[in-house]
């Protein structure tokens, strides 16, 4: 019976005398260590299961066991053994003393610990990995037991909260909560407790040196082996996140804000309209306390044409930049750039008035078409953001840049282009760079002069109307009229007597005329020969001032036949003269439909009581052929061409006459 009890143990049992011989190996004993019994029986246990680095301890051992001294008898030892097969592996024995004096034996109780050993060694492993894993999160991990105790904290909270691992606890996480977060947070985790899914919290914690970070918390309940259960989680710091998102939400609605101001964007009356605008829809950008437009001129200056500027600011619209700042600007405009406003040795007034305003950053983006640049658009802040947040304003910048050059450009292109007209007869009208000429009128059958029409030629050899269209382009066209009217009157004064004065006009220049002394102290009668360069919409107003002209004068209607608008003139005017166009007399002699075409015109004039004068005479035959049609006045090349006063054939004789004849010219006054 105790043979089979020996055998069925679940441990291998080992018996030894008190020499340390083997007396019993059971079937266990058997397997654990790879020896039969028969082989182990026998032999001393030292040498056949015993490691030899320990043999020599446990003969000491035994020696004091049977001296009376058994400090090992009945205590687990953790020990290692031999197999057959000369490997060592763990176990753990027990060793229990059996009778006294020279019988005395002792019984081993044998368990293998290779398995248990491994696991542990796993276990072990796992742990050191998982510390390191959990040492080497971007967040802190932490295990806290439900309803409250901190098990576990990972060394990050030091880094990142500022407390040590040792003092941390659910206590002083619960206190450093945000109190606008705590209860929403307590009741999240609450509700995570009672559930087996992962659940989130999201909060801001304050530091151990008061800085508010914003947490993300992800955690999960686990079952414990010995059937609790604890929360497991990891405190990820999403602040600068949440900030991204937060800069990026904002930078979508000024996007947003960006392109509905982009649609509202229309070209103005003019250019500093248009910028004005746009520096009204910059100035929305988040940080942007000022913005201008700024424009470089031909001339090398670089104006503000629009802003939004503080009252004190170094500069004022439409005022030139210093020169030295405008030549940084032109210099630097090969992109958009930022500078940043900070204090120097060799600052010029122009930079310390900024800096003592406050201005921080300020960035710059051009415009411009064609590879080249016309200017740029200006955004500075006061506020000390930083050089990041000034660089996030340039795609924005870059947009309304861009409207501007589209908005812009035409009209500052279009104003270059006028001034470039303006310069050559601003300068001709201050200068009298012209001079009257005066083409003789005759009666087509005695050839004899009747009046004369004032015309201009002007020194630099300009066509009269192309120097008159560009005038009327550049706003100047009823100054230089003006101009020139009064030197022909002047000029005319030295016309032979009994003459008629042919002046060219346009209608809106008859509200001048008005004026007392213009027409004045002229001496002879005033023909007004409504010129065709400007279109005439409100004929009322052109009869109302005609009737405010104070001298007697007579309306002329140029160039009849040659479009609708002579012929409205006619009909609207009532005209004293009808001047035929030249194109209507050229050859005029050989074609029956011309000749049809005056006939007609010489009926109306006689219907209407107004004197036809045919304009661009050149040939005998095409004055006897207006003559016979009915036609009483005249003039072109046949009779003379246009000439200065001085250089008219009847001047240049009266004045020989008057040479010849001194008394005469005295006497002539009292005639």
């Amino acid at each position: 019976m105790v043979a089979e009890l020996f055998d069925a143990a679940l441990d291998a049992v080992v018996l030894i005398n008190r020499s340390g011989f083997i007396t019993a190996w059971n079937r266990r004993a058997e397997e654990t260590f790879g020896f039969t019994s028969d082989a182990a029986v026998g032999r001393r246990l030292s040498d056949l299961i015993i490691p030899k680095a320990h043999r020599l301890q446990h003969e000491r051992g035994l020696r004091r066991a049977n001296q009376g001294n058994p400090h090992l008898l009945g205590q687990r030892l953790r020990l290692s053994a031999v197999h057959s097969d000369g490997y060592e592996f763990p176990v753990e024995l027990t060793i229990i003393a059996l009778g006294a004096g020279d019988q005395r034996s002792y019984a081993g109780f044998v368990r293998d610990l290779t398995r248990e050993t491994a696991a542990e060694a796993a276990r072990n492993e796992a742990e050191i990995r998982y510390r390191s894993l959990v040492e080497r999160l971007p967040g802190i991990a932490y295990v806290n037991e439900i309803g409250g105790e901190t098990r576990f904290v990972s060394p990050r909270v030091e880094a990142m909260l500022g407390h040590r691992p040792d003092e941390w606890s659910f206590e002083l996480w619960r206190d450093r909560l945000h109190s606008r977060d705590r209860a929403g947070v307590l009741s999240t985790l609450a509700a995570g407790e009672q559930s087996i899914e992962p659940f989130t919290m999201t909060y801001r914690i304050r530091t151990r040196d008061g800085r508010w970070l914003r947490i993300r918390d992800e955690a999960i309940v686990v079952q414990e082996p010995d059937g609790g259960r604890s929360v497991h989680g990891v405190m990820f710091d999403v602040t600068r996140e949440r900030a991204t998102e937060m800069e990026l939400r904002a930078s979508w609605r000024e996007r947003q804000q960006v392109v509905q101001s982009l649609h509202r964007l229309q070209a103005a009356d003019t250019p500093e309209e248009t910028a004005t605008a746009i520096c009204a829809e910059v100035g929305r950008i988040r940080h942007i306390d000022m913005v201008s437009v700024l424009v470089f001129e031909p001339d090398g200056s670089v104006v503000p044409i629009a802003g939004r500027l503080p009252p004190d600011a170094p500069v004022s619209v439409g005022h030139p930049l210093p020169a030295a700042r405008a030549a940084y600007l032109r210099e630097s405009a090969t992109g958009p750039w930022i500078d940043e406003w900070t204090p120097g040795r060799s600052d010029d007034d122009y930079t310390r008035r900024w800096l003592d305003m406050g201005l921080a950053s300020s960035a710059y983006v051009p415009f411009g078409a064609g590879g080249k640049v016309y200017g740029l658009l200006a955004a500075g802040t006061q506020a000390r953001v930083g050089v990041d947040a000034v660089t996030r304003w340039l795609p924005s910048l870059a947009e309304y840049a861009a409207v501007a050059g589209a908005l812009l450009i035409p009209a500052l292109t279009g104003r270059r282009a006028t001034a470039d007209l303006a310069s050559p007869i601003r300068r001709a009208i201050d200068e009298q760079a012209f001079v009257p000429h005066f083409q003789p009128v005759v009666e087509l059958e005695s050839r004899s002069i009747v009046g004369y029409e004032a015309l201009t030629r002007f020194h630099d050899g300009t066509p009269p109307e192309r120097r008159f269209a560009d005038a009327d382009q550049a706003g100047l066209g009823q100054e230089l009229e003006l101009a020139c009217l009064r030197a022909a009157i002047n000029a005319g004064t030295r016309l032979p007597a009994g003459r008629w004065l042919s002046l060219n006009v346009s209608h809106w220049l008859l509200s001048k005329l008005a004026e007392p002394g213009l027409l004045a102290d002229h001496g002879r009668p005033l023909v007004l020969e409504l010129t065709e360069r400007l279109e005439i919409r409100d004929y009322e107003t052109v009869r109302d001032d005609l009737r405010r002209i104070p001298e007697p004068v007579s309306v002329a209607v140029d160039d009849a036949g040659a479009g609708f608008a002579s012929l409205r003139h006619i009909i609207e005017l009532h005209p004293r003269y009808v001047k035929i166009d030249l194109r209507l007399v050229r050859g005029l002699d050989t074609d029956p439909a011309r000749q049809a075409m005056i006939a007609g015109m010489v009926y109306f004039s006689r219907q209407t009581d107004c004197v036809l004068i045919a304009e661009g005479i050149e040939t005998e035959a095409e004055r006897r052929a207006l003559r016979q049609l009915g036609v009483t006045f005249g003039q072109g090349y046949l009779f003379g061409a246009p000439a200065p006063v001085d250089e008219l054939p009847d001047v240049v004789a009266d004045r020989s006459a008057t040479a010849a004849d001194p008394a005469g010219a005295a006497r002539s006054p009292r005639r």
